[in-house]
């Protein structure tokens, strides 16, 4: 089973709708690319082109286009200031730089171009959050766009999931099909589900009940992707959270999580039973977990990404590194005894394709500063809103920053989501002028003591 593009009229449809969208209401349109990025399939919307358009022009970049339309006409329309965070700045020069070796080595060609355009993605995203998410209201909404995608998302991946074990067509590229990574939502469920770690369930009963629902879904496209390096991640991050936001009975929490995680765990195999037949979630789980502990095919492939990518790193430009995705022309195996596993060692990767500079800025200046907004958020916030916002940005760059050790890294696709959540986080630590004026409400009815109470 492969994925293919959405259909060709989609991105009409995304052009037709949003560009006069960003005109007349440029926030909505804004939320309209987050949802619709957040909900889809990375593989999928940037393999999705329309007949007659601009060859390089596809779904992703078409949602890129309209959000980018939307905040000029919301900063400059509405005569607000355009911010522009160190990071971002950071970033894209670093990209410049690698864009520049990536042509001169490899010429200019649609795949090198194609490394380069998405390799932009996150920069983009996140500074579309910070210049379009400056207020308490509009992180409202936010908050919920984001949770409406990632759970469309997890549902969309679930039903895929349980379409290809229910046909019997487990093959590798099936298999690469479920374990999605960052293709659903840039990993925002790891983050959602870390950040239950601490936040207070919702006092009306059917929300809650809601609640829970939604964990479930999320805990059941996390087990189905078959990703033991996000597993761990989501684990680690949880932990995280509680021992940097939980002030007191830390121990009696962790003996919570766990318990709860063993109830919800046989819930979601019973569940599976019902409604997913032929999937045992308790299978999976030890699957993957006996082919961790007997099979060194995957420690083996890493290791020699490690050792290549590290050789070629020497090799080339220590400061700026050898340039995007340099190793497309490094023929490699498909013998699994032989074969190297690029872009699996992120920070090994920023090394090699963007050198010490490349790595300070992705490996250590992006995470930290998205801690700092963190921490300070939730010290320092007015509302649940931000606090909220606080705890699940938080979560998701502890996450991946941990993930990236073993899968992935910013400089692919799908992390546009994480983007914009975290530029929302710089600029509302900023406390730019929008939120000073913003009225605050509340995330829930407690008020933001009761919040910092439970921690």
């Amino acid at each position: 089973m492969v994925l293919g593009g959405y259909p060709p009229y989609t991105i009409l449809l995304v052009l037709g709708l949003g560009l006069p969208l960003a005109l007349l209401r440029p926030y909505w349109a804004f939320l309209g690319v987050v949802l619709f990025v957040t909900a889809g399939h990375v593989s999928m919307l940037n393999q999705t082109r329309a007949p007659g358009l601009v060859p390089l022009l596809n779904l992703m970049h078409s949602c890129m286009l309209v959000a980018l339309l939307a905040c000029f006409f919301d900063r400059v329309g509405g005569r607000k200031p355009i911010w522009m965070p160190p990071i971002v700045g950071l970033m894209v020069s670093v990209i410049a730089v690698a864009t520049v070796q990536t042509v001169w080595s490899s010429g200019w060609r649609p795949e090198t171009m194609q490394a380069c355009r998405g390799a932009l993605d996150f920069p983009l995203a996140y500074f579309l959050g910070a210049n379009m998410v400056t207020s308490e209201g509009r992180l409202r909404k936010l908050i919920h766009v984001l949770v409406a995608g990632t759970l469309l998302a997890s549902l969309q991946h679930v039903s895929v999931a349980a379409n290809i074990w229910r046909t019997k067509s487990l093959d590798m590229e099936s298999y690469n099909v479920m374990r999605t990574i960052g293709f659903w939502a840039g990993c925002m469920p790891s983050a959602f589900l870390a950040a239950a770690a601490i936040w207070p369930m919702p006092r009306r009963i059917m929300t809650r009940i809601l609640a829970v629902v939604a964990g479930l879904l999320l805990l059941a496209s996390l087990f189905l992707n078959q990703t033991r390096s996000l597993w761990l991640a989501t684990i680690l991050a949880a932990g995280f959270v509680v021992a940097l936001f939980k002030k007191r009975n830390r121990v009696k929490t962790v003996l919570v999580l766990g318990v709860s995680f063993v109830i919800l765990f046989s819930v979601l195999g019973w569940l599976g039973q019902i409604f997913l037949p032929g999937i045992s979630v308790f299978e999976i789980a030890a699957d993957r977990a006996d082919d961790l502990l007997h099979n060194d095919v995957h420690i083996g492939t890493r290791a020699r990404s490690f050792v290549a990518e590290m050789t070629q790193w020497c090799d080339g430009t220590l400061i700026f590194g050898r340039g995007l995705s340099f190793f497309d022309a490094i023929e490699n195996s498909e013998d699994s005894s032989r074969h190297i596993a690029f872009n699996h060692l992120g920070y090994v990767t920023y090394l090699s394709q963007l050198g010490i500079i490349g790595f300070l800025v992705y490996g250590m200046c992006l995470p930290l500063g998205v801690l700092r907004n963190g921490l300070w958020l939730w010290r320092n916030g007015e509302s649940g809103t931000l606090c909220y916002l606080a705890l699940i940005g938080t979560a998701s760059i502890i996450c991946l920053s941990i993930l990236f050790s073993m899968s992935g890294h910013f400089l692919l696709r799908g992390y546009e989501p994480t983007g914009v959540l975290y530029g929302a986080m710089w600029a509302l630590a900023k406390r730019s002028p929008d939120v000073r004026e913003s009225v605050v409400q509340p995330f829930e009815e407690d008020d933001i003591g009761n919040v910092h109470a439970l921690a």
